[in-house]
């Protein structure tokens, strides 16, 4: 597992667990801002956000079916979800989301230094990407060393190596 500072944690996610499972349904509803203020009936949007995010799902369980879900939590209470992929010598982080509430508080910046040092003690590289919108994250990877790889329209590839 992917050693975290205090008070932050990491814990596979339940499937049966329906705590987590609503956990889940609420982060990523808490992540679509774009989609709650839209100019539509309640229930519409919430139908949206319910297929937005079974397509997430089933998108991240078919392109990376040997990746972890793992809650990210600050004193026993989830405050994120990371879905990470280990590949040959490599480390993919697939999705890193934070509670709105939570984020700038430095678990961001935890999660990302474990993986950088599981990596780093492997002597694998770390990947990810960032769209061109996410400010904030942009220069957090950038703090902690990241570099670009590739890029389109939406996203930057990012590269990490402890070499």
């Amino acid at each position: 597992m992917y050693s975290l500072p205090s008070p932050f944690h990491l814990r596979d996610i339940d499937a049966a667990s329906d705590g987590d499972q609503a956990f889940v349904r609420a982060l990523y509803r808490s992540s679509r801002g774009d989609l709650l203020h839209m100019q539509a009936e309640a229930d519409f949007i919430e139908q949206l956000i319910a297929m937005q995010q079974r397509t997430h799902e089933l998108g991240y369980r078919q392109s990376y079916p040997q990746a972890r879900q793992l809650l990210i939590e600050r004193d026993g209470a989830p405050i994120g979800r990371l879905i990470v992929n280990p590949g040959a010598q490599a480390l993919r982080v697939v999705d890193i989301t934070l509670l709105p509430q939570a984020q700038g508080q430095g678990a961001g910046s935890a999660v990302l230094a474990g993986l950088q040092a599981h990596a780093a003690a492997q002597q694998w590289t770390l990947h990810l990407g960032v769209n061109h919108a996410n400010l904030a994250a942009r220069r957090l990877y950038a703090r902690l060393g990241f570099v670009a790889e590739s890029e389109d329209p939406i996203q930057q590839q990012l590269r990490w190596s402890a070499a």
